[in-house]
């Protein structure tokens, strides 16, 4: 297969992208049947979801719909978006980050990413405030970066109220700095 085929692994979060991507390559292909489509999307599966795939009722049916849904009900968790992240994730993101040192712009924007992720979603469903993300972003620190980190911010905004948290923002500006 080509490297630019969907490919599925098994991880519950992947399944909906992976039919999406399914869709879309038969798409540009002008594949219009379902049975097409579920036939490459069970060929398109690594070898352990594609011998389940392809014993399941709806593999011999034409109905694209029906055989993702009687998919979906192995993998828990794939439809529960509302459910994909919770504060414990954003807690594990920044206590593992802060065990490694701040070493490179790369690695700052690794971070930025994993943290930011989870905080949108966090975020969106008002499970976490943005003070609290303020606050748990700087916790994925190193402590010896960090001190550096609240050292450079603390000389550049000599106004700012220490029980205020540091706007993300801000902190990266000034790590990207310092790195």
């Amino acid at each position: 297969g080509s490297s630019k085929a969907p490919k599925f692994e098994g991880d519950p979060l992947d399944l909906l992208p992976f039919f999406e991507d399914v869709d879309l390559l038969c798409d540009d292909v002008e594949i219009d049947q379902d049975t097409d489509r579920i036939k490459w999307a069970v060929q398109y599966a690594n070898c352990t979801e594609a011998e389940l795939w392809a014993v399941l009722p709806s593999r011999t049916g034409s109905d694209w719909d029906a055989f993702k849904a009687e998919v979906l009900t192995f993998y828990p968790g794939a439809q529960d978006d509302d459910r994909k992240y919770s504060c414990a994730d954003l807690d594990r993101i920044t206590a593992a980050q802060s065990e490694i040192p701040m070493t490179s712009r790369g690695s700052l924007g690794e971070y930025v990413h994993k943290f930011t992720v989870v905080a949108t979603f966090l975020d969106k469903r008002k499970r976490i405030s943005k003070g609290e993300c303020e606050v748990k972003f700087l916790e994925g620190f190193h402590p010896a970066f960090k001190a550096q980190l609240l050292n450079r911010l603390t000389l550049v905004y000599l106004d700012h109220f220490p029980d205020d948290p540091w706007p993300t923002d801000k902190v990266v500006y000034h790590a990207s700095f310092l790195l």
